[in-house]
């Protein structure tokens, strides 16, 4: 098998794994994140946590996998990154800690106070992923700052807060209320009562925010600055971080 074959087959590989995170981590990251207005009470908030509870662990698997892949078809790129987004990605990592301890730990007592605070806990690492994720995503469509030496270790001169900028976090935002609106759909397919009917005023909501959003990107788009070849590109050369 030829290079250039091989790379494709790694970006499809890469694009399948990240494609399959989204599509079934993002239902029960939304669904979570929608607790606190979705369940008003102790038992509505448990229906939820029952509506993921089988499927969220497996679903996380696709994320890992996925890191693999970066990690062993890319390994300048997934340094590059990690050091780029430490902070970030370490703030998903511990939100990622939280989701199990979160779920296992909010039973272990019957006390109101402790179940409604592991409930908040676990809706704040719901949204705080999501939001990080579509910050991720804007970042890499407008470039962040890092350079190589001369032995290509990676120099990174930004910041946590340089990542905050204004069209990474409008990507951020509609990362949210794509989850939001994708996890108030997969509620209405498992609950019902008033659980069903606050989920659908929640994805009516959620899909108007991600139309708002997509409209506003569409628009941001164009007057973002754009990328220009610097010199002829080999297309069976090897993938360096830097191409």
């Amino acid at each position: 098998m030829d290079y250039p074959t091989l790379r494709v087959i790694w970006w499809l590989l890469m694009g399948i794994l990240l494609i399959g995170f989204m599509i079934y981590d993002g239902f029960d990251l939304g669904s979570v994140a929608l607790m606190p207005w979705v369940g008003r009470t102790d038992i509505e908030r448990r229906v939820i946590i029952n509506a993921v509870g089988p499927v969220w662990e497996g679903n996380q698997v696709w994320f890992v996998l996925g890191g693999g892949v970066f990690f062993a078809a890319w390994p300048y790129l997934y340094s590059t990154a990690f050091s780029g987004f430490y902070f970030a990605m370490l703030l998903v990592l511990l939100t990622f800690i939280m989701r199990p301890v979160g779920f296992k730990y909010r039973s272990k007592l019957p006390h109101t106070l402790w179940r409604s605070t592991w409930d908040r806990i676990l809706s704040t690492a719901a949204i705080v992923v999501s939001l990080l994720f579509g910050v991720a995503v804007g970042n890499v469509l407008m470039g962040v700052p890092f350079h190589f030496d001369p032995s290509l270790r990676v120099f990174y001169t930004g910041s946590f807060w340089a990542l905050l900028r204004g069209f990474p976090v409008l990507c951020g935002i509609l990362s949210l209320c794509l989850f939001l609106m994708h996890g108030a759909a997969y509620l209405l397919v498992k609950t019902e009562g008033d659980v069903w009917r606050r989920a659908r005023i929640a994805a009516m909501w959620a899909a108007v925010g991600v139309g708002v959003c997509f409209a506003i990107g569409g628009l941001w788009v164009v007057h973002l600055p754009g990328y220009q070849l610097a010199s002829m590109i080999d297309p069976a050369g090897p993938s360096y971080a830097m191409d």
